[in-house]
């Protein structure tokens, strides 16, 4: 029972370190907000997920949108209920890492037509954008100086063109004293233990079973 328990124990802080992870800036205290979209657009929703990991669009306008890459190129492109990246889009490869630590392909050209190929179906898609994170391991040496205490980090903007005519995402990257979990991690750590719990309860049933046979 008691090996039992050991071996949830270390499978539940795995699970909660992987889900900090994937959060990104998140488990440091990081949340990045969308703040307005100019013009405003019926149908068009941006969201941040995971607190600074990813930037959500939908659109369900019925129009295309293109969202531009950090040259200003092409990069995503929602239209007819199908997302499509352009693979000579730098930012196509940069997106791969949180701190955009790859090799551009030589194709890669921001000024060349784009080559779109299909990604998603849907009026949703998310990525990995460096523009709404910090991009750094290292804190911000005003928050490094004070962790207990929330700082503004930057105003962020995401453009685009909406049929055919500019549009800006904008956004605020902000810092707040992070806790001892967030609440995924705790619903996550939670599950695992209770989980554990009913194992080592059915291992402990067995074995009397087991011994009154």
């Amino acid at each position: 029972m008691r090996r039992s328990l050991f071996l949830a124990t270390a499978v539940a802080l795995t699970v909660c370190s992987a889900a900090a992870a994937h959060g990104g800036g998140g488990a440091l205290g990081f949340r990045s907000t969308v703040t307005r979209v100019t013009p405003s657009v019926s149908g068009l929703t941006v969201t941040v997920r995971d607190y600074d990991d990813r930037l959500e669009v939908r659109n369900d306008t019925g129009k295309p949108l293109v969202i531009l890459g950090y040259e200003g190129e092409p990069y995503l492109d929602f239209r007819d209920g199908h997302v499509f990246r352009n693979t000579l889009s730098p930012a196509t490869y940069l997106n791969d890492d949180r701190f955009g630590k790859v090799a551009i392909p030589a194709r890669a050209d921001p000024k060349a037509a784009p080559a779109w190929v299909e990604i998603g179906q849907g009026l949703a898609y998310d990525w990995h954008d460096h523009r709404i994170h910090w991009m750094s391991r290292t804190l911000p040496p005003r928050i490094e100086a004070a962790k207990d205490q929330p700082h503004h980090v930057f105003d962020w903007t995401v453009p685009a063109t909406f049929d055919g005519q500019p549009l800006r995402i904008s956004g605020s990257l902000d810092y707040r004293p992070p806790t001892t979990g967030s609440p995924r991690e705790l619903i996550i750590l939670g599950a695992v233990v209770v989980l554990a719990g009913g194992v080592a309860i059915l291992l402990r049933l067995r074995r009397e079973r087991r011994a009154s046979d």
